[in-house]
């Protein structure tokens, strides 16, 4: 039995080395006080759990003399203190570090952007279907911008952009000899190049907002479109001569009462707005043609119309010029396209128009041509020469009342009749003009003066025929509105004491006498006189 037992404490011993204790009794007990005696060292030693050291105060055998327990109990305590003096040390915190690389882009990046963005722009101006959808291409031009890359994507729209755009201009060389059919080919050449440029600035929205924004001396897509289309239809002399010809002709066959495609004039004249070259390219050689077919047609139509009619006519052209500003001419080319007209049809012909056919308007009291006429003449700063023909014509009339002995006895009632007439005229037809009342009031200051003292007196007398018992059956309105009319007379008369002279007397015999028709009429016009 003694054998295992020494076995067994040769294993101990290489763990840990108990110190020598006396041995009493058999060699038994010996033995197994000594293996335990070894367990509980070991224990003292260890460092592990509590529970561990628990474990082990509990190997010691309870017919254990006092010694032994005594020692046993002093390892623990022993072991206790020992890992109350040693403080709990902190975890540590494993980090992990990443190495950031910088990303590079591959070495063709650029090359393969922009061969999928040339291809849906080939597609584009073909009319060909592009596999590629719209949104993949919007972020392809953001790819190249956000890698400063938008200067040369700028250069190589603009390079393609170019090719095709030649190309659609010299389509259009040598095309239809028909100018309607050229000029619809044009306008759809210009139409198919709004939308594609419209698509191609849709995809690249974002080169225009960054690169170009950013680069003053860079104009948007857009615009460089433009640019382009107007360098090489430019170059294209041809088709540049041809479509303003065309437009040209289409105008005059509308002037001369044809029907035209007002839409088709419209979309190219735009176009040449849109372009910048309307001015230059259009409107100058246009308002050079309105000048000539005026002038002709002003010379014929003077020559074979009354001036009526041909005021009339004027008033027609105008109208038809002003609605074509408002139809398909540029809004800038209102204001000397009509200064044309009206210098090419009353300008020129004022006085032509004043010598055939005033006299006659106001002979026959014609308010409505009078008026034509006044509202024509203001529009070319010609009422002056209206005004002259207006103070000629009184003057020329009313000498003949005036100078005509024998119509002496009627010279009041026709002045009055004539000075009627005019001042209706002047309402309706003048606009109430002052300086052409000032003209009537002068006019007739000269015509009551021709013969000195005899309209004096023969105005008296119209008074006293009027204020006379004889007129009964004027109502005391009617009276005083002749009354109010011979005053008018009176005012221009420059002998106004033999004019007083002359009314005296007749008024203290129709006094005398009881003629008088109204006291209270006869105190009236002595107030107003």
């Amino acid at each position: 039995m003694s054998k295992p037992y020494n076995n067994n404490r040769k294993r101990s011993s290489t763990t840990c080395t108990p110190p020598p204790q006396a041995t009493t009794g058999p060699p038994h007990f010996s033995t197994m006080k000594k293996a335990k005696s070894q367990a509980l060292n070991c224990s003292q030693f260890d460092n592990n759990s509590p529970l561990q050291d628990h474990s082990s105060s509990m190997l010691v055998d309870p017919t254990e003399n006092d010694a032994v327990r005594a020692s046993a109990a002093g390892g623990f305590t022993a072991n206790l203190a020992r890992k109350k003096a040693t403080l709990p040390q902190p975890a540590k915190k494993l980090v992990i570090k990443l190495v950031k690389a910088k990303p590079t882009l591959p070495s063709n990046f650029e090359e393969t952007t922009w061969a999928v963005l040339k291809s849906a722009i080939s597609a584009i101006f073909l009319k060909q279907p592009d596999p590629c959808d719209l949104e993949k291409l919007y972020q392809a031009v953001n790819d190249l911008c956000l890698h400063k890359m938008g200067g040369s994507l700028y250069q190589r729209i603009e390079k393609e952009c170019e090719t095709h755009i030649y190309s659609a201009i010299q389509s259009l060389v040598g095309q239809s000899e028909d100018l309607g059919v050229f000029l619809s080919l044009v306008q759809k050449t210009w139409q198919d190049f709004c939308d594609q440029m419209l698509m191609i600035r849709g995809i690249a929205l974002y080169l225009d907002r960054t690169y170009v924004k950013q680069t003053p001396s860079v104009r948007s897509l857009w615009d460089m479109g433009l640019q382009l289309f107007w360098k090489h239809l430019s170059q294209a002399s041809e088709v540049e001569h041809k479509t303003v010809f065309g437009l040209l002709k289409m105008i005059e066959s509308e002037r001369l009462g044809e029907a035209v495609d007002r839409t088709l004039l419209s979309h190219l004249l735009k176009m040449f707005t849109a372009l910048g070259i309307y001015s230059e390219s259009f409107e100058k050689p246009f308002l050079e043609c309105t000048s000539e077919f005026y002038a002709a047609e002003g010379v014929k139509y003077m020559q074979h119309s009354d001036v009526p009619d041909y005021l009339k006519h004027v008033e027609v052209r105008l109208h038809e010029e002003n609605d074509r500003c408002l139809l398909y001419l540029d809004a800038s080319t209102r204001k000397p396209l009509v200064a044309t007209a009206e210098k090419q049809l009353l300008e020129l012909h004022i006085s032509a128009i004043l010598d055939k056919g005033f006299t006659m308007l106001m002979d026959g009291n014609r308010t409505h041509d009078l008026r034509r006429m006044y509202t024509l003449f203001s529009r070319v700063n010609a009422l002056e020469s209206l005004r002259h023909a207006l103070s000629s014509y009184i003057r020329k009339t009313g000498q003949g009342i005036v100078t005509d002995e024998e119509k002496d006895k009627d010279m009041v009632s026709s002045l009055l009749e004539f000075k009627m007439s005019l001042d209706k005229i002047w309402e309706d037809s003048f606009s109430k003009n002052d300086v052409f009342s000032n003209t009537i009031k002068e006019a007739f200051e000269h015509l009551i003066n021709l013969r000195q003292n005899r309209p004096a007196e023969l105005i008296a007398k119209f008074l006293d025929e009027k204020l006379r018992a004889g007129n009964k059956g004027t109502s005391e309105e009617e009276l005083e509105g002749t009354l109010d009319k011979v005053l008018v007379l009176f005012r221009f008369i420059q002998g106004k004491d033999v004019f007083e002279a002359f009314y005296k007397k007749d008024l203290a015999k129709r006094l005398l006498l009881g003629k008088s028709a109204s006291i209270d009429a006869e105190k009236s016009m002595i107030s107003k006189v």
